[in-house]
């Protein structure tokens, strides 16, 4: 593509038909706030029908998606019988201070502290300490990175070595640029990812090593929008584990794998790697992954326009999906039932949903996904009459003032804008408030672009091996 877009490639936009790069390079040119392109938009929005989402061959998700969803679900419920039964508390109420946490627990000992700790042991619980603080707290645990890096740094290299302090210090600079892209500052974490493998130059070749550190690269490039360099990184990793013996991590890597397609917008491909890799992981040994892997596999499902399909597997994963996060995991799930909802043409319960799940975001600090989901409530008013037209106006007033109150990326109130003029002439179509969703989730799906209030992917969903 040139600088500037062609009415065709405007027009393929619009209609769903540009290819996935192509798609990303247009819309981040738009985002930019391109005036000669963006002319361009508005009537290619106007004039074109929206090509609905391409279907895959009858039942060909239906049975790998329902023995996977199954098997994850039956697992999770005979680990949580095997707790009750051993009178432990259930894996989700636990919320633990480093990784050995639970096997600590398990035996009757205190979690290990690491200030009272020492040399390679003091790194390694600041590591774990740094991974389980990925979900909740991003600040956090780029602070507590920094204090594993600080003590790599001062490892002694006659009692260690040179090669095996080489290795522990490519992995905390690795760790440490995965913290940096969770809190979505990838400058920073591009230039730890570098130091990173500069020191694996002088390190012992370690292929465990080499494969974590592979794993953290892929999400990173993943956020830089770099899907197909993360493919044949977790395609590497992922081959690695299964020749060691380690399902687990296969599969995990397989789902990470999924979890990006989704994002390249290839929801047939996601559903595929998805289902892979939900079928090799341990469910015990990480609920949370599971949960995000089922939860990908309905969203992509939702993508595809097999609302029925996801509505059931939905339901019938809901004890798995419920208790795996906070507030913010669970209105995402009230989100996803929403679009369900408004896929079968129930338009009352997705109202309720979509107003419910915006309130709920609001309510945590989240306007962004709040934004978002205002545009999905605007889709439902649209397919109910023009009558709303009135209601879906004083949604984006809404919007865009609370935009520019948080200096919210100007990209996202100019596209707002488009849509509030519209409905100033009694022309906001669903296809418009569609296109301008589009938008806005492609803005939301590039960190560094992303709103200063920090409530993109890395924040808050879980995606990919390194998050």
């Amino acid at each position: 593509m040139t600088d500037h877009a062609t009415p065709t490639e405007i027009d393929r936009l619009v209609r769903g038909t540009l290819s996935g790069a192509g798609r990303r390079r247009l819309v981040t040119h738009l985002l930019r706030g391109c005036p000669r392109c963006s002319r361009l938009l508005a009537p290619a929005i106007a004039m074109t029908p929206r090509t609905p989402p391409a279907a895959p061959p009858a039942g060909g998700y239906e049975r790998p998606v329902a023995r996977a969803c199954a098997a994850a679900v039956r697992r999770y419920g005979e680990i949580r019988s095997e707790r009750r039964a051993a009178g432990m508390a259930d894996m989700e109420e636990i919320s633990p201070p480093h990784a050995g946490a639970r096997e600590d627990r398990a035996a009757g000992l205190r979690p290990l502290d690491p200030r009272r700790l020492r040399g390679l042991l003091r790194v390694e619980t600041l590591l774990a300490a740094a991974w389980d603080l990925r979900h909740g707290d991003p600040h956090e645990m780029v602070r507590v990175a920094e204090l594993a890096l600080f003590a790599a740094e001062r490892l002694e290299k006659d009692r260690y070595g040179r090669a095996e302090i080489a290795d522990v210090r490519a992995r905390a600079w690795a760790e440490l640029a995965n913290a940096y892209r969770v809190a979505d500052d990838l400058s920073r974490a591009e230039q730890a990812m570098a130091r990173s493998a500069s020191l694996l130059h002088g390190g012992s070749g370690d292929p465990w090593l080499l494969a974590r550190i592979a794993d953290l690269m892929a999400s990173l490039l993943a956020d830089q929008r770099r899907f197909a360099a993360a493919g044949e990184l977790l395609d590497k990793v992922h081959r690695f584990y299964l020749r060691m013996g380690n399902p687990h991590l296969a599969g995990r890597a397989l789902i990470s794998r999924g979890i990006f397609a989704g994002y390249d917008n290839q929801p047939r491909r996601a559903l595929a790697l998805l289902v892979q890799g939900v079928e090799l992981i341990d469910v015990g040994q990480d609920t949370r992954l599971a949960a995000s892997a089922v939860h990908s596999i309905l969203l992509n499902l939702v993508a595809c326009g097999r609302y029925r399909q996801a509505r059931i597997q939905l339901w019938r994963t809901r004890p798995l999906l419920a208790r795996q996060g906070g507030q913010r995991w669970l209105l995402r799930l009230k989100w996803l039932e929403g679009r369900i909802h408004a896929g079968l043409g129930d338009l009352a319960r997705a109202e309720r949903e979509f107003a419910a799940t915006r309130a709920g975001f609001a309510a945590v600090g989240s306007p962004y996904n709040a934004a978002l989901v205002a545009l999905d409530l605007a889709a439902v008013w649209l397919r109910q009459g023009k009558t709303k037209t009135r209601q879906v106006r004083e949604l984006v007033e809404e919007m865009i003032a609370t935009f520019r109150a948080l200096r919210i990326a100007r990209e996202a109130v100019a596209a707002l804008l488009i849509l509030r003029e519209a409905c100033d002439r009694d022309d906001a179509t669903l296809d418009r408030v569609r296109t301008v969703a589009m938008l806005l989730t492609e803005l939301e799906r590039q960190p560094q672009r992303r709103p200063v209030t920090g409530t993109g992917a890395g924040a808050g969903c879980g995606a990919g091996s390194g998050d």
